[in-house]
């Protein structure tokens, strides 16, 4: 009988001990190793293909000289750095794409923000109005600046026989300094804050109700709830749509090209358009890429700081 038991007991306990697996061998443990790299492998080579290869071409472009028709005549150093450097056309397209950048984004954040806590409800008109919102950011820049230049035409445009239908004087929109600047921050705000008005959208709706639940039983008014709940919890994706339109805005061209060519003089001549005019129209591509090099420095310095800050504001 103790026998018995005692065999019982043993086949119970070699039952329920777990199976051991079986080991693989190195040859499979490297491949199972080696395998994440092979999948990365096209992607990596993708990406050498259009951003690193073009990245070292424009760098190697940019330390050469070229002339009048195009060709390569040497190389030259930092010569086209110095010439950058010393050039006040540059400078004055510097200041041009940072005042534009700055005015053009802070309005996008601030028309996006203000636009994402009003329809942040819900219901089927609040709805309706968000897809009507974004429409603008699916069209392509090309085409937004085609309509708004045949549109802002001093002579035939919608916008001054609207003016004038009303009793005001017609406005040269993009003959004068001032208005040709202020309609491409227009152009631009028209069209690019639908994504501000989105990503902020979405943070919004992400946000946990505790807080404001706590801040309506305390008796807060909707302005402190905003200010002292919404916008610290929100500030992180804030910084996101900062950085992503920043980092656009720099970059502008589209709009330039078609509504302003640079002018009236070179009072809209952002940088992207001063280097497509040294590189097309002067064949100075040597220019061009050395300035393109310090744009894409700039970027890269402004996105740090704004990501940083993110970081801090996230950790606080």
């Amino acid at each position: 009988m103790s026998n018995n038991t005692n065999q019982a007991a043993s086949d119970l306990q070699r039952n329920e001990l777990p199976a051991k697996k079986p080991k693989k061998s190195k040859t499979l443990q490297q491949s199972d190793k080696k395998l994440p790299f092979l999948l990365l492998t096209p992607t990596f080579i993708l990406l050498a293909a259009v951003t690193i290869f073009p990245i070292l071409y424009a760098l190697y472009v940019s330390v050469m000289s070229f002339d009048t028709f195009g060709n390569s005549s040497g190389f030259t150093g930092l010569k086209n750095y110095m010439d950058i450097f010393a050039s006040s056309t540059f400078w004055n397209a510097i200041f041009i794409t940072l005042l534009y950048t700055g005015l053009a984004v802070s309005i996008e954040i601030f028309l996006g923000f203000n636009l994402a806590l009003m329809v942040s409800k819900d219901g089927k008109a609040m709805t309706y109005l968000r897809w009507l919102l974004i429409i603008p950011m699916m069209l392509s820049p090309l085409v937004v600046a085609v309509v708004y230049l045949l549109m802002m035409n001093t002579d035939m445009g919608i916008l001054n026989y609207m003016l004038q239908s009303i009793g005001l004087p017609k406005i040269n929109f993009l003959g004068e300094p001032t208005t040709a600047f202020l309609s491409l921050i227009f152009v631009d705000v028209w069209q690019w804050m639908p994504m501000c008005f989105l990503i902020i959208l979405a943070g919004l709706q992400a946000l946990p109700r505790d807080p404001f639940e706590a801040a309506e039983i305390d008796g807060a008014s909707k302005l402190q709830v905003v200010r002292f709940v919404t916008l610290p919890m929100l500030k992180p994706i804030l910084v996101v749509a900062l950085v992503i339109r920043t980092m656009d805005a720099l970059r502008t061209f589209d709009q330039v090209f078609v509504l302003t060519q640079g002018g009236p003089g070179r009072a809209t001549e952002t940088i992207s358009f001063l280097m497509y005019r040294a590189s097309m129209k002067n064949s100075d591509f040597g220019f061009a890429s050395a300035g393109l090099f310090i744009v894409l420095i700039i970027t890269i310095i402004i996105s740090t700081m704004l990501i940083r800050f993110m970081n801090r504001s996230q950790s606080a």
